[in-house]
């Protein structure tokens, strides 16, 4: 059983089975990642009526092919379904629109539901071969509880904890994890465990879950969520520390929460912006340089012209917005 903690959105995006059965395999080094060279047309009527072609390289990206010449650099953009691109055309993504705009070779490595510690692995195994001048980590601020799932997509995921001591582990795929039977069996395991602990915490989500009064967004459960923040405190230091040896530069897009398009929040004690704040309050002590989507992505979105799907990934608009301000900072920063 899948935990009621993955976002209203990937939950309908995964059941329906349309992506994670179709364009996922098994991945020693991430848990799971695209197939490669493979195309589908799938429907997904959340975000369109018209079917949309997925199409992934040989490296199992949605992405046209890459050869880099000599010593070319590219900007890596990775992330979770918004890099990926649910409910858009591959060339509608804010990745091919920077392509477009800025001539530069820019690489899409986005999945569906990757977690930032799965990011940090896919930066530290996958992006050598891009030779990446610059790595574009966009994060959907409430998907930092993604590194506290074991088991994602019908996959188990690598595992990062901390020790007594504060230090960093990671508990590596297992290799019988690639059988899916043993997935299944292990993963039920690891999902009951976390919501006894989650139980323990006064957190009740399996049932009623209202994503409007997640628990992440409540002052009063702020405390249940420090082992979080920690931990994803030490995954980001990894990818800093990494980018910094090997003199990539290194920039998070912060996307809008959903409910901040919805209604007004149902009370004082109830903030959206919270797992924000935390995640920029963590990159500003480390030194990680970040852009934050919100206000351009609200002032730009209306009922009658929107920046997100009503399941709140973005549309074709709101990767336009992402582009333009990506494309801003990074040339005010001498990146291109």
């Amino acid at each position: 059983m899948i935990s009621q903690l993955i976002s209203l959105y990937t939950e309908k995006f995964i059941r329906a089975g349309k992506v994670s059965k179709t364009l996922y395999r098994f991945d020693a080094v991430i848990g799971f990642w695209g197939a490669p060279n493979i195309e589908r047309n799938l429907l997904l009527p959340e975000y369109s009526p018209d079917e949309k072609v997925v199409k992934h390289n040989d490296d199992g990206n949605r992405d046209i092919p890459f050869q880099l010449k000599g010593g070319e650099q590219s900007v890596v953009c990775i992330g979770g379904s918004h890099t990926w691109g649910g409910g858009v055309n591959a060339e509608q993504r804010y990745s091919d629109i920077l392509r477009e705009k800025t001539g530069r070779n820019v690489v899409n490595l986005g999945h569906a539901s990757l977690g930032i510690d799965q990011v940090c692995l896919a930066i530290l195994e996958k992006s050598k071969k891009f030779n990446p001048r610059v790595i574009v980590i966009e994060q959907y601020p409430w998907a930092v509880i993604r590194i506290l799932n074991n088991y994602v997509n019908g996959y188990l995921k690598p595992v990062f904890s901390l020790d007594q001591s504060g230090s960093l582990k990671l508990k590596k795929v297992p290799n019988y994890a690639r059988f899916k039977l043993f997935r299944q069996m292990l993963g039920s395991f690891y999902s009951y465990k976390k919501e006894l602990n989650e139980f323990r915490g006064g957190i009740e989500i399996v049932n009623n879950y209202d994503p409007m009064t997640d628990p992440i967004f409540l002052y009063w459960k702020c405390g249940h969520y420090d082992y979080l923040y920690a931990l994803l405190e030490k995954i980001l230091i990894v990818i800093r520390d990494h980018c910094l040896q090997n003199n990539i530069q290194l920039i998070f897009a912060l996307g809008a929460i959903y409910q901040q398009f919805q209604k007004a929040s149902p009370s004082d004690l109830v903030d959206y912006d919270l797992p924000r704040k935390r995640l920029m309050a963590i990159l500003d002590e480390i030194g990680v340089a970040y852009v934050d989507m919100t206000d351009p992505m609200l002032n730009e979105h209306s009922d009658e012209s929107p920046v997100i799907f009503k399941d709140g990934h973005i549309n074709e608009k709101g990767n336009k917005v992402f582009a333009e301000i990506l494309q801003g900072k990074m040339k005010e920063r001498g990146w291109l």
